[in-house]
Parts: structure tokens; C-alpha cells; sequence
């Protein structure tokens, strides 16, 4: 009886500390403010010295029969979390680990900022974890990794990871550092809910706000493509493309869409086998599906 009733507490234990959220969850959008130093030395330059924009989850991928998600900031990802671990899926590389929340006090990453002002004392370009928290922040306790990177006289800063939501500098570089440039995480929206660290309310939601849209279904008929196909939307408006994809998510062709069907042809496909399309709407990815080409 004891032994069921410890199984049953450690059943309820992991329950309770189960990770509820993830940087790859559908709706995540990030309000990223930069700081340009360079402008504030060079105003004769006319250049912007601060400024504000949105990283967000776009959508999926299938590649190699693993599903990735989508993540778009400063470039585009590829990404998948697995119990703690976020990996990164590159073409034509191997599967890399991007952020890692298992991380604990005395654990060591690799990390590459690119500038001239850096000089790593210790020439190994690692960065020491110096603390492991936990902090309520945006609607959750998150574990939140604080590393140690000295670099010199030139160079210091403290660098720090947020469960489910990334470096607390930018989402899709997780150890970006530059002399002149400085981005922090200002606002989070969950898919539910907005919330601000340090911006204004009314620049992050204006700039993270998720408009209402009607949900898009697309048919492939018919679908293997032999000769051609017809590709129908149920809703179509402007400014809408389809991309289409091989399995190893490399992008073949992208066209923009001039009404809600399209042909697509036998011809423009390299080979027989397994191809996805996405479709866009505004540069958001709204549907993903899988055809087939003989």
C-alpha cells in the first residue's frame, strides 16, 4: 500500500512541476527593442538609436518526418523542444541544440558574439552559468539561467536564458552580443495574453496584438499530382503566397496567389516523392500540408 501510495505522489509531483508552456507554442510573439550606441557617438549619421519590433511563431514545417516549429525574429528558425531542450534544425546540417533549460550552476555553453570590441581573457568562448532561479514571469514560474561572459576590459555582460521564452535579449540568437548593438525581450505574448517588462502597453499591443481571422482551409485536387492539380482556399484575400518545400524543408518555389485557385503542375517538382506547400496570408503562414508527386 505504501509503496502505490509513493507512486502515486511522485505521479502527482510531476504533475504539478510538468513544463506548461514552450518557446514553440503556437500564438508566442516577441517585442524586441534595440539600442543603437552607434548613434548616440556618431548623430551625425542620422540613424535610428532605438526601436522596436516583433519576433514571432509563424508556423510548421515537416522535415526528415520530424515536425518543426517555425520561429521568425531577426532570421528564420527551425525549432523543436524535447523535455527541457530546444534544437534547431539547420539545411543541410545536423541537429544542434539551440537552448538548453537543463542547464545548472557550474555548466558551461559555447557561445560566438562577433565583434571587434570583444576579447575573451579566458580564449574559449564559454560562458559559465553562475545562477539557476525560478521567477513568476509572464503568467508562469519559469526557470531563468543567468551566465557569466567576461570578456576582457572591453567587454562585460551577464547573459540570461527564460523557460519558454528564450535569451531575454533576442528569441532567435540566443547568445547575440554586439559592441554597438543592444536587444532586449520588452514585451511576450503568449497566445493569450500580452505582457509588458518594459514598454509601453500601447506599443506592445499594437505590435504583438493577434488579429481575429477566419480559419483558412486549402484542397489539393488531385492529390498525388501526375500531370496537375487545382489548389483551392476557402478564403483568399491580397497579399497571399504559397511556398512549397521537399523533405528536408529545403524551399523550392514561392509564387503570390492572384485569386483562390491556383494550378500546380507535375513539371515544376524535381522529382517523384513527398512535398509540402505552406500558404502565407500578410507573411503569416496559415496552412501547411503535405501532396504527393508521381
Amino acid at each position: 500500500m505504501k509503496i502505490k501510495l509513493l507512486i502515486i505522489l511522485l505521479f502527482v509531483m510531476t504533475a504539478i512541476h510538468a513544463q506548461e508552456f514552450s518557446i514553440t507554442d503556437q500564438g508566442n510573439k516577441w517585442g524586441v527593442r534595440w539600442y543603437d550606441g552607434h548613434c548616440d557617438t556618431n548623430p551625425e549619421s542620422g540613424c535610428n538609436p532605438t526601436g522596436l519590433y516583433a519576433a514571432e511563431i509563424t508556423g510548421e514545417i515537416f522535415i526528415n518526418n520530424i515536425t518543426y516549429t517555425i520561429l521568425s525574429g531577426l532570421e528564420e528558425l527551425y525549432i523543436r523542444e524535447e523535455e527541457g531542450i530546444v534544437y534547431q534544425y539547420v539545411e543541410n546540417e545536423e541537429e544542434s541544440i539551440l537552448y538548453d533549460f537543463t542547464l545548472e550552476v557550474g555548466d558551461t555553453v559555447e557561445i560566438g558574439p562577433e565583434a571587434s570590441c570583444v576579447d575573451d581573457e579566458n580564449n574559449n568562448g564559454l560562458a559559465d552559468v553562475i545562477e539557476v532561479s525560478t521567477e513568476f514571469i509572464a503568467g508562469y514560474d519559469r526557470k531563468v539561467i543567468t551566465f557569466d561572459i567576461g570578456y576582457g576590459s572591453n567587454f562585460s555582460s551577464n547573459l540570461q536564458w527564460i523557460e519558454g521564452i528564450g535569451s531575454a535579449n533576442e528569441p532567435t540568437n540566443p547568445d547575440f552580443l554586439l559592441c554597438d548593438l543592444v536587444f532586449i525581450v520588452d514585451c511576450f505574448n503568449n497566445g493569450e495574453e500580452i505582457f509588458s517588462f518594459s514598454s509601453s502597453e500601447e506599443e506592445c499591443n499594437e505590435l504583438l496584438s493577434t488579429p481575429e481571422v477566419l480559419e483558412i482551409t486549402t484542397q489539393l485536387t488531385p492529390n498525388p499530382i501526375t500531370e496537375q492539380s487545382t489548389l483551392t482556399i476557402n478564403t483568399f484575400q491580397n497579399n497571399t503566397t504559397i511556398i512549397f518545400y521537399n523533405t528536408l524543408g529545403q524551399r523550392l518555389r514561392q509564387k503570390e496567389l492572384t485569386n483562390n485557385t491556383t494550378i500546380v503542375n507535375r513539371s515544376d517538382f524535381p522529382s517523384s516523392g513527398i512535398y509540402f506547400y505552406q500558404i502565407a496570408q500578410d507573411g503569416i503562414v496559415v496552412d501547411t500540408q503535405k501532396f504527393i508527386v508521381k
